[in-house]
């Protein structure tokens, strides 16, 4: 995903100065980073997304204890092992937005087709 819209993104999304995490999983485990500065964590993961290494980037939609942004300030951090720690539902101070993930009923490991095309 482009850098400029994953930044267009985080200004519709965050408030000015609210931290966010960055985590991406992958082969390689988990990478993580804190950002309260929008253009950084834009940056850093549109590189997680093209460096293909990873199957998902994905981001805390609702605000992260501040303190959290000591962990690992405006950075990214890989390999991640079982110690190092990401945000919990603890970590939550305020419910901003509720994630709803709706998904046909269908067999693991098989994406949502383009209906149009398969029809007889």
């Amino acid at each position: 995903m482009p850098r400029d819209i994953i930044r267009q993104a985080c200004s519709v999304l965050f408030a000015p100065g609210q931290v966010v995490e960055v985590r991406a999983l992958g082969r390689r485990g988990i990478t993580s980073g804190y950002f309260d500065q929008f253009d950084l964590l834009a940056d850093r993961a549109d590189g997680l997304d093209r460096g293909g290494e990873y199957d998902g980037v994905y981001v805390t939609l609702n605000p992260v204890n501040s303190a959290l942004l000591s962990r690992r300030t405006n950075r990214i951090e890989g390999k991640l092992g079982s110690r190092d720690a990401t945000t919990s539902d603890r970590d939550i101070t305020r419910r901003c937005w509720l994630p709803v993930d709706l998904d046909p009923v269908r067999p693991s490991g098989i994406s949502s087709p383009n209906f149009s095309e398969h029809r007889a």
